[in-house]
């Protein structure tokens, strides 16, 4: 009777074993896939970072001046600068077009 349970007892350390082997397996599996994504979860990291990077430099450029249409003024005379005249309205907006108005008025030359 000593032999059976001896046995009996080496046969199931043994499938503990082994089911403990498997178990280890597993995890190793499941660590690597989790090794793998944190991998491409730090590549996605520092891709985003570069773009940030790149991306800030280009925000940092000053806005280009506005260009001028004429270059050679003359004394005495006011440049009113406005929206395009429409063929229904003098002008688009409306403090340029009180501003027309009263250089009109005050017979002050003005382009």
């Amino acid at each position: 009777m000593t032999t059976e349970t001896e046995t009996k007892a080496v046969e199931q350390s043994e499938e503990k074993k082994e089911e403990v082997k498997e178990e280890v397996k597993k995890e190793e599996t499941e660590n690597t896939e989790e090794k793998t994504d944190d991998k491409a979860e730090k590549s996605d990291k520092e891709k985003k970072e570069e773009e940030k990077k790149e991306a800030k430099p280009k925000k940092e450029q000053p806005a280009p001046k506005p260009a001028v249409h004429k270059q050679d003024f003359e004394k005495d005379v006011v440049y009113l600068y406005q929206f395009t005249r429409t063929p229904v309205l003098p002008s688009l907006s409306p403090y340029c077009l009180k501003v027309e108005t009263w250089l009109r008025l005050a017979g002050i030359k003005y382009e």
